[in-house]
Order: structure tokens, then sequence, then C-alpha cells
């Protein structure tokens, strides 16, 4: 088994400074922290964290409660591990809890927090009133993190949704379509409020293609929501989608009334799923940061964990989306 020795060796630097930089206490600057790490890395150095946590009496522990299993949950879950780990933690993954009942998610978080992590990483679909689950969180002795929640009380790692809609209704605009429609959820302000600026500022006309109401499938009642829009005179030029999959159910009932994309019709979806890229054609999207969301999220939680004082703006962060331009706008 590799010792710090071992580490020492490999990297050239001493035992002490090594020992600095897996544990991240003391200084040891940036270049040097890395040559340690990707020297532990070659060699298969494994920390017993365990022992580490009865020597220092601290936990080692990051729990990441996630309530179903999504591509974006785990990008955003992916990239927070791997800052976390640098700094010697291990993420423990935890989901599947669907239940709206709020006794029955105190009970699960309690479960989580009797593992007595170092801090928790929420998603903010967690429950509505999600300030009580952080306050149980802290009062734990635990940090926490939210990703992505549109309450204003909790530290959270945010997207602006609102602006990258907002520049694709623009991107749109400058294309030459006039006559942009938004499609989706439309109890979910954080979209609609940059499709409805950004129309506004452009002059033009806000129009709102609503789902086919008679479909039994999710996915079926905006895929025949195409109906609506073909039948429309003027007819749309332009779709902004709520999402990437309520944007693609559209473009197969495109497909189906025999309309072209982009040619008669322009369509954007929102969130940058894989999924996105292989459609015909590849769809342009507003695609969501996960990557820098998951560091953001790691970056504040070792903060707070370290006790560092609250920033006057406090820990919420805002991360800006961006639009990925492919063949479908």
């Amino acid at each position: 088994m590799a010792s710090l020795k071992d580490i020492a060796e490999a990297s050239g630097f001493s035992i002490r400074t090594v020992s600095r930089a897996l544990k991240g206490i003391g200084y040891v600057n940036e270049a040097t922290r890395t040559r340690v790490l990707e020297a532990a890395g070659k060699i298969g150095y494994q920390p017993n964290r365990f022992a580490r946590s009865l020597r220092t009496k601290k936990s080692y522990e990051i729990s990441a409660v996630a309530l179903s299993i999504d591509e974006l949950h785990m990008a955003k879950i992916a990239a927070m591990e791997q800052i976390l780990r640098q700094s010697g933690y291990v993420v423990n993954l935890i989901f599947g809890l669907q239940s709206n009942d709020g006794q029955e998610k105190t009970d699960f978080l309690n479960e989580v927090l009797s593992h007595r992590p170092a801090g928790v990483a929420l998603f903010g679909g967690f429950g509505v009133d999600l300030k009580r689950y952080t306050d149980q969180i802290e009062q734990s002795g635990a940090q926490y993190i939210v990703f992505d929640t549109r309450e204003k009380d909790v530290d959270s790692v945010r997207i602006d949704r609102q602006q990258g809609v907002y520049d694709a209704v623009h991107y749109l605009a400058k294309k030459g379509k006039r006559r942009i429609a938004y499609l989706g959820q439309q109890h979910d302000r954080s979209r609609l409020d940059g499709y409805e600026r950004a129309i506004a500022e452009l002059s033009l006309e806000k129009i709102l293609v609503q789902p086919f109401l008679d479909a039994k499938d999710e996915n079926l009642k905006w895929r025949q929501a195409a109906r609506t829009l073909a039948e429309m005179n003027p007819r749309p030029d332009a779709i902004q989608a709520y999402s990437d999959t309520v944007a693609l159910s559209f473009l197969a009932g495109l497909h189906d009334c025999g309309l072209r994309v982009p040619e008669d019709v322009a369509l954007v979806g929102f969130d940058g799923r894989s999924m996105a890229e292989f459609a015909s054609p590849p769809m342009t999207t507003v695609a969501q940061p996960n990557a820098e969301v998951g560091q953001k999220a790691a970056e504040i939680l070792l903060k707070k964990i370290a006790g560092e004082p609250t920033p006057p703006e406090g820990w919420s962060v805002n991360v800006p989306s961006r639009l990925v331009v492919r063949e479908s706008a």
C-alpha cells in the first residue's frame, strides 16, 4: 500500500508538504497541491478516511441527495465530486425518495444525517418548504448547499434560466424571426419571464402554444400540440421550448405535420441534454452549466465546512446558461 513517503518521493516534496496537500490544511500553493495529487493518483494512494476521521474527530463524507436519477443531476454531482475528492472528501449519492409526504421526507433526511456527514448537497425539488430541511441539516452540525432552487432564503447555486431564454429569443430575432412563440409550462416563470422580457423589448407579439390536453401521455401532448401551430394563421416562424424533452416531442409533431425545421419553423430547446445533439436536425438549445454549478457547489461547501465567514452578499451564486447553436435554429 502506498504511503506518504512514497508520494513524497514521487512528487519531490517533503512528507510534511505532502501531508498538508492531502489534508487541505496549512499553506500549500495550488501548483504544489496539483503535483502531489497527481503523484498520489499515479501510485494508487488510498487514504484511510475512517482512521482519519477518528484521529481528527471530523467527518470527510458529503451526502448528495437527489430524488431522481437524471442526466443533468448526475453531471452536477460528478463535477462537485471531483473538487471534493481533491480535498479529501468522499461523496455518497443517495436517491430514490419520490414521496410528497413532508414527514416521510423528514424521516429520510434524518436517516441521511444519522451518518454524520460533513455536508449535504440537496436538489431543489426536495420540498416546497426547503428552509425547513436546510435548518434541520444545520442543527445536526453539518453544512449544506442546494442545487438550483428559486427559494431565496437558502444557500444555493442557481442557474440563470431567464437570461438564457432572453438571449435565445434575441438570437432568433437577429435571424429574422418575427413570430416567436413559447412552448411549455407557463406556471414556471424561470423561463417564461425571459421570453416575455425579450418579446417586449423587440416589440413582438407574445404567442403561447398550448399543449394538446386530450393526449394521455405527457410527451404525446406536446407532439400533438404541433397541430395547433400548423393551423395558426399567421403561423409562428420560431419556437422557444420550455425544455429539450418538450422540444423533441414537438419536433416529432412538426415532422408529422410536414413542417420543415428550421426552414418553416425554427426550434430552440432548453437544458442541453445529450439527446438534443442527435435530433434530426440537431437541436439548438439553451444549455445548463452543469459542470460549473457542481464546481461552485463544492467550493461553497468546503468554505462553509472550514468555518469561513459568510460573504456580505451571502453564499448563494447565480451561474449563466449559454446558447448552443445547432441546425434547428
